[in-house]
């Protein structure tokens, strides 16, 4: 694929949607039945459907849509990332909110002293904020649980 793609999943698939965004896709959850009203959205937002119902893979849509086999996040992860051959970066890993999937930006440490516990401030200088939101991100263990998380799901990740 050329051009970063942008995802849509039903609510049953929330797991690997925030699994996605972690990796810095775009991805949207339909909080909605799953039926044409999500495809029109994908199709009106150029995003591929991931979904878990065999009945929408019948339906005439004129976007992508791929239904995901049983199994676990990772494995539904892994089989996304491996069907439209995902590039995985580590330097757009972290980016996107989880919780909203909008753009994290950099926020001075002095402004969050009384929004993180004291002792992320004490031990952290750089943080993220949601703009919509207003959720804040630092690092930590979080980060390398996911690189394992990915590492024992045979995800590989470039530098």
């Amino acid at each position: 694929m050329t051009a970063k793609p942008k995802f849509i999943t039903d609510a049953s698939l929330a797991g690997l949607a925030k699994w996605l965004r972690m990796l810095g896709f775009d991805t949207i959850i339909y909080g909605g039945e799953a039926g044409r009203v999500m495809m029109r959205l994908s199709a009106s937002q150029s995003r591929i459907v991931l979904t878990r119902r065999r009945d929408m893979m019948e339906r005439q849509f004129s976007g992508k849509i791929l239904f995901l086999p049983e199994g676990g996040v990772g494995a539904q992860l892994l089989f996304v990332i491996s069907k439209l051959s995902l590039k995985i970066n580590l330097k757009e890993m972290h980016t996107l909110c989880l919780g909203c999937n909008e753009a994290l930006h950099p926020v001075e440490k002095e402004k969050v002293r009384d929004r993180v516990p004291q002792f992320v401030f004490e031990n952290n200088s750089c943080f993220n904020q949601c703009d919509t939101c207003q959720k804040i991100y630092w690092p930590g263990t979080h980060q390398l649980n996911a690189l394992h998380f990915l590492e024992e799901n045979h995800i590989k990740i470039s530098a």
